[in-house]
């Protein structure tokens, strides 16, 4: 299955809850949020998001759910042996220290919330949980991107296709072209010349080989559609080869069919490319 970079989830459980969204990114990004007593699981939540993912920046955002009503504890023994502490700084100090209710409470442990943390498992467990249903958005939002490629794709090989069967038709009409030019400019160049001359211009009008490219190229595409994993990297290098074909048939296009067919192809072709950008 295929997976595109972005994708978000949200749960709750408990007092906690786990905020996980992702967007476009050449390698794997991972970026954890926790509190400060959850930051000793950061390497394991690490080990299981890199066990599913392999592209994207991706932030993961554990954060407290607190009701307004829940009570918060003051830890008065704390409180006692700080004041006791600036009590001995101003002795030795023969200062009066002003003392600020608001820095005594911002200490750490001065104030609790009297909500328990949930244990280590149940965290990874709930985080587990929210790495699946994110997992799921990316590849469903990857599954439409593959069906809008294979669109892109339908289309492009029509517009090949009626390039392909009329360039003989373009071909021939070039050559009567060029054999009508040096008859009313009655110049005097033996056949031998004209048939060098037809045959040069034959040569540059021939798209064969990379209408056959663009056609290996297309089936490779869709070969990595159907296999899905990771093919993101592989899908771009295989739209800048096809542009690079396209740009070939645009250069040696010789009448307005051609032309606009080229055109035609490298706009479909780099709709494709914006749409690879987003997949995994």
């Amino acid at each position: 299955m295929i997976h595109s970079m972005t994708g978000f989830d949200l749960s709750e459980f408990d007092n906690l809850s786990w905020e996980l969204r992702s967007v476009n990114h050449r390698y794997l990004e991972l970026n954890f949020k926790l509190p400060e007593d959850c930051r000793h699981l950061e390497a394991a939540l690490k080990t299981r998001a890199k066990a599913q993912l392999t592209r994207g920046k991706i932030d993961c955002a554990l954060r407290r759910t607190i009701a307004t009503q829940s009570q918060l504890a003051v830890d008065q023994g704390l409180i006692q042996n700080l004041l006791n502490a600036i009590k001995g700084v101003e002795d030795e100090s023969k200062r009066v220290m002003n003392i600020n209710g608001l820095d005594l409470l911002k200490w750490p442990g001065v104030l609790t919330s009297e909500l328990s943390r949930p244990v280590d498992e149940d965290i990874l467990t709930h985080f587990d949980t929210a790495l699946d249903r994110f997992c799921q958005t990316r590849a469903r939002e990857g599954d439409a991107t593959r069906l809008g490629i294979l669109e892109k794709l339908t289309h492009l090989d029509a517009t090949l296709t009626a390039l392909k069967q009329a360039t003989p038709d373009i071909i021939q009409r070039a050559q009567a072209r060029l054999t009508n030019r040096f008859e009313a400019l009655d110049l005097a160049a033996d056949s031998e010349r004209i048939h060098q001359e037809i045959v040069l211009l034959t040569s540059k009008a021939d798209v064969g080989e990379e209408i056959e490219r663009i056609d290996a190229h297309m089936t490779e595409v869709q070969r990595c559609l159907a296999e899905g994993g990771p093919v993101g990297r592989r899908l771009d290098f295989l739209m800048q080869e096809l542009n690079r074909e396209a740009n070939t048939l645009s250069s040696k296009a010789i009448a307005v069919e051609s032309t606009f067919g080229a055109v035609d192809m490298k706009v479909a072709i780099e709709q494709m490319r914006e749409q690879i950008q987003n997949l995994e």
